[in-house]
């Protein structure tokens, strides 16, 4: 799991993202996953960026691993 975690945030810092702001992003991810029935990553992107976050932020890699964490309990 922690493989994962480590992952995930490197992916994150590769975009620009602060290790500050990571967690926030996660759970606004794991929140529009939750909330919808059917569940894209372009769904979840546009939804990002109404939060204001930016575009083209999930690919599928970051979000089979934001998935794989929010099935473990970690947040």
């Amino acid at each position: 799991m922690k493989d994962k975690l480590n992952h995930l945030v490197l992916r994150f810092q590769m975009k620009g993202f602060l290790p500050i702001e990571i967690p926030e992003l996660v759970k606004d991810v794991l929140g529009i996953i939750e909330n919808r029935e059917v569940c894209t990553i372009t769904t979840i992107d546009q939804e990002l960026e109404e939060l204001g976050w930016g575009i083209n932020i999930i690919d599928n890699l970051t979000y089979e691993l934001i998935r794989s964490l929010g099935e473990g309990n970690v947040s």
